[in-house]
């Protein structure tokens, strides 16, 4: 493996671990009866939280080193350069908000579970549609979807001086 991508395993490793010490903690019964105050949380419930929260950051980091890695002048890479980390994304917010909800969820009435639920499909929509937009822009900066008014900005400077 080249060296300049063995940090991958690592990565791999962690989030493989994270996610077993989670469903195995999670399950254990000393950690479901351990309450924490009259919330209805438990200790299953906050170590499912941690572990697969950091599982979930941890693939989202990964995916965003990987994309600063691949080659910018090959032509063959762009569109997978362009649409990784977009894609982590939506897969992180997606998995993410059944993660939050594990702690979210015994604290919440169903007024608030109803906000929850809709500020959850407002973030998988807009990382959907980042997503996209990384597709049809071949960039994963939404700068070009708004014509890049930053680049004309530097450019109108320029010019006036």
């Amino acid at each position: 493996m080249n060296e300049r991508w063995s940090w991958i395993v690592r990565y791999a490793v962690v989030i493989a671990a994270a996610l077993a010490l989670g469903a195995a903690f999670g399950e254990m019964s000393l950690f479901k009866t351990a309450r924490l105050g009259k919330t209805g949380l438990t200790a299953a419930n906050l170590v499912q939280f941690l572990t697969y929260g950091a599982a979930l950051a941890i693939l989202w980091l990964a995916a965003r080193r990987a994309a600063m890695l691949l080659p910018a002048d090959d032509v063959r890479w762009n569109v997978l350069k362009s649409t990784l980390v977009p894609l982590t994304t939506l897969i992180v917010v997606s998995a993410g908000q059944a993660v939050l909800l594990i702690i979210a969820g015994p604290l919440m009435n169903k007024a608030w579970q109803q906000i929850y639920s809709w500020i959850s499909v407002t973030a998988i929509i807009l990382s959907a549609a980042w997503l996209l937009a990384a597709v049809l822009t071949g960039s994963a900066s939404l700068t070009p979807l708004f014509g890049g008014r930053g680049s004309r900005r530097h450019h109108r400077i320029g010019h006036q001086a």
